[in-house]
């Protein structure tokens, strides 16, 4: 009897590019790119048929971070059970892990003035040192001054559409 062997649920030859930022808030060439460079550290240590490819490994997790779902949610659509993906999720943010200090990098003391200027150039936002990404989330102003609380393109808490918190 030959073993089990995974078969990926998602390919991302066949998806639209917006449609893998949109599921994944990044393109198809960055998710290649970080997949080759974790890739090491994702594979099967006795490099078994059986274990999770590393693009899946790696989808898995951009998908339950852009999403904010639940693990059992993200293991299903992505072809693996929750108990999986919970390893899974710790293997791969493991390996981010090892190169968070090439990616993140914050102002050094001299450049804060420079970089709050250009922030609120950009955003009229006082005080802003940096971004994660354009994910806009959902809060409830407080009722005396709720239009300060409006986003670029207008929405408030309550009049956001589906999908735009991620």
């Amino acid at each position: 009897m030959n073993p089990p062997v995974y078969r990926p649920l998602v390919d991302l030859s066949t998806m639209e590019e917006r449609h893998i930022i949109l599921r994944y808030r990044l393109d198809r060439a960055t998710i290649h790119e970080l997949c080759a460079q974790l890739e090491p550290d994702l594979m099967s240590p006795i490099r078994q048929p059986t274990g999770i490819p590393p693009l899946v490994q790696v989808l898995s997790l951009l998908h339950f971070l852009a999403s904010g779902s639940f693990q059992t949610t993200v293991a299903m659509s992505s072809g693996m059970s929750q108990p999986m993906f919970s390893k899974v999720l710790s293997r791969v943010l493991s390996a981010l892990m090892k190169y968070m200090r090439r990616y993140i990098v914050f102002p050094e003391e001299g450049d804060l003035a420079t970089v709050k200027g250009d922030f609120y150039a950009l955003g009229h936002i006082p005080n802003i040192i940096g971004a994660i990404d354009g994910t806009h989330l959902a809060l409830v102003p407080p009722k005396d001054n709720e239009q300060v609380y409006r986003n670029r393109k207008s929405y408030q808490f309550d009049e956001c559409p589906d999908g735009l918190f991620g």
